[in-house]
């Protein structure tokens, strides 16, 4: 398995294999209809071909999960974490009690890979035939999915049946990579995740999902719906999502806290949500104040020498 040094020298060709994620798998005839009232996208338009970035919150507005839905007929899959998975999942099943919707952890029936470049797409093609070309877009077969996500550069997410493990593994073997590098390209193009530290922690505005299109503000009625509209249209919300990175190596983690410097003393700045630990760099998405500007440096207060400087998004904040 190769070990990148650096995001200056980003590979033409990779593959990672991603089992930080899982899947929350919906089914059932009410599906579509329970899962409309519990999600910040509108799950009446997700299609076959749609991978829909969204959110799942509590009543306050608080986010339970970041997920890409997918799915076909009378079943929807939510890819996420990992730690996400057991919160998001208490919650969804608390109130389908009454709906005709199945809801449970397929996580053990899919292997998932990220990636791009020749040898990666024929084990794309082998599977779906196809190969998706719009951003968000999907591609599907009877045992494999494949989306294609545009930023921060073009690649390609492979969920694939489990019984397709030992020959996805085979063929990647070449060009395998940790799976640093494929967080390190979703924290360049500003995509946050929910982890067990970082659970119920924030309103989606404080982590740009409405910048990335994950909030349907058009849809009616859904658990958080009130709070998310009024930090829209109030202006409350006072803290976003920036990218930081530091060329020091160090293995930072969600829910570690970052500090800014006062005067001679050093106060608490924001909190990590996910990073990426190179061989010669650190990379970190962290929630900060929203007036937080580019150039900005932070420190870890869990190591105090660890600087971070805060970098451009990919995207503009409302």
């Amino acid at each position: 398995m190769h070990k990148l040094d650096s995001a200056n020298e980003l590979p033409d060709a990779f593959s990672c294999q991603l089992e930080d994620l899982g899947i929350i798998k919906i089914s059932g005839e009410e599906a579509h209809k329970y899962l409309q009232g519990q999600v910040t996208i509108d799950v009446d338009k997700l299609t076959e071909s749609d991978f829909m970035l969204g959110c799942h919150c509590d009543f306050k507005g608080k986010t339970w999960n970041v997920f890409y839905a997918f799915g076909r007929a009378e079943e929807i899959y939510l890819l996420c974490h990992r730690q996400s998975i057991p919160a998001s999942m208490a919650e969804l099943k608390k109130y389908a009690v009454f709906s005709k919707a199945d809801i449970a952890d397929d996580s053990e029936n899919w292997c998932i890979w990220g990636g791009k470049g020749n040898t990666f797409e024929t084990t794309c093609q082998n599977l779906v035939a196809t190969l998706p070309t719009s951003e968000n877009n999907l591609s599907a077969s009877d045992s494999a999915f494949v989306a294609h996500l545009a930023q921060p550069e073009e690649r390609y997410l492979l969920i694939a049946s489990k019984e397709h493990q030992e020959n996805i593994q085979s063929s990647l073997s070449e060009t395998t990579f940790a799976p640093d590098l494929w967080d390190l390209l979703d924290i360049k193009s500003g995509l946050a995740n929910i982890q067990e530290a970082t659970s119920n922690e924030f309103v989606p505005q404080m982590l740009n999902m409405q910048s990335l299109q994950a909030i349907d503000f058009q849809k009616g009625c859904y658990m958080g719906q009130e709070v998310v509209a009024r930090t829209k249209y109030l202006g409350k919300n006072k803290r976003a999502t920036f990218i930081l990175h530091s060329d020091q190596a160090a293995e930072l983690k969600a829910g570690d806290q970052l500090e800014m410097q006062l005067g001679e003393n050093w106060r608490r700045g924001g909190v990590i949500i996910r990073s990426a630990m190179l061989s010669q760099q650190t990379w970190v998405l962290a929630v900060l104040p929203n007036d937080t500007v580019q150039g900005a440096v932070l420190r870890s207060k869990e190591s105090p020498d660890l600087m971070l400087s805060v970098d451009s998004l990919p995207y503009t904040l409302e």
